[in-house]
């Protein structure tokens, strides 16, 4: 398991320095009981155990436009509302500085492997349909196509943008999942065969490609901490480095992942999957 970072800034893709995120992955735990550190990328999971929606907070914090110093977030320690720098700046205080409930803090977000499996996906039609309207069993040649498919979708948010599904899937991850990981690696094939239909019965043959799930959870990696319950004086403003003040510095909330869902190849490269014969009954009244 491992962090990925995208090489290019982006919507939702942000650059860390080399070093901030050169941490190495663990398997994510179930349930928001979760040890500290023990999270994908070493992060540890704030679903439950801060205030308000975690998953979107995390989804909104590393949806931002990036820059060279960063993401930024506030949130209200008391209510659990969510607010981007420039809705804080906006909506609560003209400055970058806490108030109040409303704590601030700036750092890097990055994606990292959490899970890999195996699953089945949905039979699809490959040939055209062929009909016996006789009496009498029939044999037909059908010629049968596919292309393999990937797709990325989200737990929380709207759907997934194809260039940073490309960006977190493409390569590193391949790596990991091995050649049955068929991420934007196309393969197709044309066949012919031979199929018996029986009377008054139209058929069809059909692909169930064997996939491949990935999932990565987004984390992030706080630089700056800051809060200040009294905004009359700044002298009680305080700047830490971990997740308020708690020694831990990058964060996940387990419901917000991401999986990237992929067709299997066999070791060939040809599609992995299971080829069936679908057969339907003709109107009666249509057949001899």
């Amino acid at each position: 398991m491992r962090l990925m970072r995208t090489s290019t800034f982006k919507k939702s893709a942000l650059i860390t320095a080399s070093t901030v995120l050169a941490l190495t992955g663990l398997l994510a735990g179930t349930g928001s009981a979760q040890a500290a550190g023990s999270g994908p990328g070493g992060a540890t999971n704030i679903r439950g155990t801060d205030p308000g929606d975690t998953d979107l907070m995390i989804e909104r914090l590393c949806e931002q436009e990036g820059s060279l110093t960063g993401v930024y977030g506030a949130l209200n320690v008391d209510t659990g509302e969510f607010k981007t720098r420039d809705e804080y700046l906006n909506d609560v205080f003209p400055l970058w500085e806490p108030v109040g409930p409303w704590e601030t803090f700036r750092g890097w977000c990055g994606y990292a492997q959490s899970s890999t499996w195996s699953t089945t996906g949905e039979p699809v039609r490959v040939s055209p349909w062929i009909g016996n309207r006789g009496s009498k069993d029939d044999k037909e040649t059908f010629v049968s196509s596919y292309s393999t498919k990937t797709f990325a979708k989200k737990s929380v948010g709207a759907s997934i943008s194809l260039s940073l599904a490309k960006s977190i899937f493409s390569g590193t991850v391949g790596g990991t999942a091995g050649y049955e990981w068929g991420w934007e690696k196309t393969s197709s094939f044309e066949r012919r065969s031979e199929k018996t239909i029986p009377p008054c019965t139209q058929v069809a043959v059909t692909w169930t490609p064997y996939q491949r799930v990935v999932r990565v959870n987004p984390v992030f990696y706080v630089e700056d901490y800051q809060w200040n319950k009294d905004p009359s004086s700044k002298d009680n403003m305080r700047t830490v480095h971990s997740w308020r003040d708690r020694g831990y510095n990058t964060i996940y909330s387990y419901g917000y992942y991401i999986d990237g869902v992929s067709d299997k190849l066999l070791p060939n490269g040809q599609p992995d999957g299971r080829e069936d014969k679908w057969e339907q009954k003709l109107d009666a009244k249509t057949c001899a």
